[in-house]
């Protein structure tokens, strides 16, 4: 029942992930997201992974559900990447458009 659990529990935050990859990808906007925050959560999946690896060493018997750990650390790092990515590009449009708009016009 316990691996039951801890599986539902990495395949709702798995779901999330595609949710947030897929509106991203939609709208090029990572606004409200935290690059450290994405990195710290790739970390805690990294912390997973290595435990159940530890607890195979351990006990002789590896334990499937380390593959969604896995699974999940990856997608939380192509997310880390948009967030990257798109916050990059949004902060270079945001400069040429202030730039644009604080151009004084010569119509009188």
């Amino acid at each position: 029942m316990q691996t039951f659990l801890e599986s539902s529990m990495l395949i709702c935050f798995s779901v999330g992930w595609y949710m947030s990859i897929a509106k991203m990808l939609v709208t090029r906007i990572a606004a409200g997201k935290s690059a450290c925050f994405v990195l710290l959560v790739a970390l805690g999946y990294a912390a997973g992974v290595g435990a159940k690896l530890f607890e195979a060493a351990q006990t002789g018997r590896a334990a499937s559900i380390v593959w969604l750990y896995g699974w999940n650390m990856c997608v939380c790092l192509f997310d880390l990447f948009l967030v990257v990515l798109f916050t990059r590009h949004s902060g270079l449009g945001r400069e040429h458009s202030n730039a644009t708009a604080t151009v004084p016009s010569n119509s009188v």
